[in-house]
Formats: C-alpha cells, structure tokens, sequence
C-alpha cells in the first residue's frame, strides 16, 4: 500500500481570508484618531516588513510620521488658536491660548478627596465607606446618592455611611459632599468666622432659603424680626463669601483656565470650505498609508531566501497585508459616512443648528449600503473638525433636538426682562412655528441650555443665584 503525506496548505482559502479582513476591519473600526495612530505605531514595531509610504509636511517638507510634523510641529487638521469645543458655536480665534497650551495637568476634584481622606481619617472601616462616596460626587461637588442605599449596597450600618458622609464633607472645598443646595451653603456658612451677619446669614438659609429665591425679603424680615436692610446685608455677605457649587471653586483655585482632558479631541475628519463647496479628508491621512517595504517584496520574487525564513517573511506579508487593507477600509467608511454627512446637512454647516435636518444612523446606513453597527462602530467617540475650525463629535450632525435649543435660546434672548417667558409660553410660542414640542420638552431643553426658569429670570438682582432655587 503506497502511502501519501497530506500537508495542510499555507495559503488561505478565499472564505477565510474574507473573514479575516473581516474581523480586522471590525477590530479597528472603532478606534478614534489618536488610539488608530498607536496601533499603526505598535504595528510598524511588530512587523519589519511594513513602513509608511513617504509624505512630506506640506509646511517644512519633513515626512510626517503621525498627526503633527516632528520637525515643524505643523498640524494639517489645525488652525491657528484652536480650541476644542464640544458644542456648535465656537468663538473666532481671538489670540488667547489654545486649549493645548492650556492643558497643565487639569485638578481633579475626586482625586483630592480621596487624598485628603487618606490623611485625615483613621478608622479603616470609615474610610472604606467614605472612598466609595467620593465616587458618588457628581460635576458640581454635590452627593449624588441616598445613604440608605449605599449602606444596602455596601452591608454596612446607616450609621456607619452617616460618619463617612461627615468625613466626606469636611474635607476642602467647603461645601463638598452636600445632598442639595441649602446643605452646601450650611456647610460653607460653618467654616467662616463668627459675626452677625453669618448668624443671621444661617437662619435665612436654613429656614428661608426659598423665599430668598423669589426675591421676598420683606416677608424674611418680618419671619426673623430683622430690618429689611439686614437681610440685604446678609445677602450680600452670602454673595462674597459662598458658592452654589463647590466643584466650581475647586477648579477656579486649581487653575480655572485649563481645560479638561477630554476637551482636547483631536478630529478624525476635517471639513473645510472651499469655492466649490466642502472638502472632507482625514485628519492624519498621511499617517495611515502604508505599505510592504519593495525590498522585502524583492526578496521573495528572487528566491534566494532559505525555506524558514521564506515562510517567516510570508507569514509577515500576510499580516501586513491584513493590517493595510483593514486600514484602509476603516478610513474609507469613516470618510463615507463623512462625506454623507456634509452632503446631507449642507445647510446646518453654512447657516447652523436652525437648520439641522432630521437625521438617523439607520438611515444613514441604509444610504451607504451597510449594516447600522457599522455605521455606530464607525462614528462613536469621533471628532470632526467644522469649517469654523471648532471640533464636535460627530453625534452633532443626529441630534434633532439642537434647532429646537437654539430656538429656545433665540426666543429667550429676545423676550422682555420685566415678564420673561415661561415654559408653557415657549412651547406654545414653538408650537405656532410648527415644532411639535411638549412642554416638559421645553423644560428638558432649557435645563440642557443651561438658561434659568422664568422665574429666575425675573428675580431682582438681589436676590440668591440660580442654583440656589
């Protein structure tokens, strides 16, 4: 009986090489700029035969090697003062410094009260439960949870989650800590020196904190059995000496000008207009072409290599091949959807968020021919820079309710100060326009704008700041 050797075959079937691009393509898809330039980096390290095709710095002629010239320093996406704004209207450049320069390793307000509960708190069990509070902390320095529930949550006594709250509160800035406005003032007013006007500046605030809101002074006065004028003298203390939001104040001792981390996206796509229209290209395109070196692709052609190491090199081809084409599929859909974009929300780019256009990644992906995980992978936590140079998510260009705000904001910004508008106003106001908006809708959007209710608005000057209400 003649036997015969099976040797299994080195080159991929066709099926199995389709879902291996497959799969690299849906590996990479949805890396932001700055993430897919580490991994083009970590792979032209791992794998020798792959180098980047050259392309010289548009500025000083040196190859560019990633998002900005290592010679120069010259950026092709950026422009002159740019800053980086997560929101539609951006300011023109105006010399000051950009966000980059900025950027000094921002404070973080968590991170100080965990440092200062480290030091100042003995008891282990205490500081256990009062590490776990800080993570509760919301933006504006306030507790964000029910003591009740973080002590079911963590099997520990009430008591117990009440002493590390205390902790917790006495740690700086004043204020911190406090489960809504009246506690974070008590807390701030119990820290400062004693005199008449933070005795009497408490008693309003704990028992009159509303009123004080609506502007009632006379009423306060006649509660406590003081002059009106020494409750605008407590007022006044209040406004020198307090904070509504303790995170505010943490960030203003800490270096207000600087911008957060995640203020500084760098944009994978850039629009710029042109005579003829828009322009849409990649911010680092130059960065991603690739290519198998042509002295690698010799050697193989030649022959002249031994067995192994013709197989290595082979081996490594492939691979850079995979890497190169899931590359380049990865920006095309990225570019795709892109120029989509830009095509279909024309008018929002050349006139604004009034004229947004109503638009879903469904439909969006049944317009490009594509599944609609495709099109989330492709867009999700991506950055576009607009033709006025600011930088937004890509989320921007979906978002239906912005021409609905920016109304909003038009329609508040020319209402009469005397009698403002309420809630129920603007959403009959919207409805007479042809926006179909309910209105608690308003209320949402307003709040999103950050503009105070009508009643905030109308409070004499006097009076607490908004977030006292």
């Amino acid at each position: 009986m003649v036997q015969v050797e099976v040797r299994p075959t080195l080159v991929a079937a066709p099926e199995a090489r389709v879902l291996q691009t497959v799969l690299a393509v849906n590996a990479i898809l949805p890396l932001p700029v700055m993430e897919l330039l580490a991994r083009v980096e970590r792979e032209l390290e791992e794998n020798p035969v792959l180098e980047r095709v050259p392309a010289p710095c548009p500025q000083c002629g040196h190859l560019l090697e990633g998002v900005v010239c290592g010679r120069c320093g010259h950026a092709p996406w950026a422009r002159p003062g740019w800053r980086c704004e997560k929101r539609w209207l951006a300011e023109e450049d105006d010399g000051r410094p950009s966000a980059l320069d900025r950027a000094v390793a921002p404070a973080n307000l968590l991170d100080s009260l965990e440092g200062q509960l480290r030091v100042n708190v003995r008891d282990p069990a205490v500081l256990r439960v009062a590490l776990h509070l800080v993570g509760y902390v919301d933006d504006r320095g306030y507790l964000d949870a029910d003591l009740s529930y973080v002590a079911a949550e963590l099997r520990v006594p009430l008591g117990l989650v009440e002493e590390a709250l205390r902790a917790l509160q006495a740690c700086e800035p004043a204020g911190v800590g406090a489960r809504d406005v009246r506690e974070c003032l008590l807390l701030q007013l119990d820290r400062l020196p004693d005199c008449p006007d933070r005795r009497l500046a408490r008693e309003m605030v704990a028992g009159h904190l509303r009123a004080l809101a609506r502007g009632q002074h006379a009423a306060v006065a006649s509660a406590l059995g003081v002059r009106v004028e020494e409750v605008c003298a407590a007022l006044r203390y209040l406004r020198r000496n307090l904070v509504a939001h303790p995170a505010e104040a943490f960030r203003a001792d800490h270096g207000g000008d600087r911008v957060r981390a995640e203020e500084l996206a760098v944009p994978d796509v850039v629009i710029t207009r042109t005579e003829d229209g828009y322009r849409v290209e990649l911010a680092a395109g130059s960065a991603f072409q690739l290519r198998v070196h042509p002295l690698v692709r010799r050697a193989l052609v030649e022959g002249q290599l031994e067995p192994e190491e013709r197989d290595r090199l082979r081996a490594q081809v492939r691979r850079g091949r995979l890497f190169v084409e899931a590359l380049r599929r990865r920006n095309a859909m990225v570019l795709r959807c892109a120029e989509y974009l830009v095509r279909y929300q024309r008018a929002f780019l050349e006139s604004g968020p009034a004229h947004l256009r109503s638009l879903t990644l469904s439909r969006l992906a049944q317009e490009l021919g594509v599944w609609e995980s495709t099109v989330s992978r492709a867009l999700a936590g991506k950055f576009v820079q607009m033709p006025g140079g600011h930088v937004v998510p890509f989320e921007v260009f979906f978002d239906s309710s912005l021409p609905v705000r920016e109304r909003i904001r038009e329609l508040v910004a020319a209402e009469d100060p005397a009698r403002p508008l309420t809630d129920e106003e603007l959403a009959a106001r919207l409805q007479a326009e042809g926006w179909t908006v309910a209105r608690r809708t308003v209320t949402k959007y307003r709040e999103m704008a950050r503009i105070p209710s009508a009643r905030v608005r109308r409070r004499r000057l006097g009076s607490l700041p908004e977030a006292a209400v």
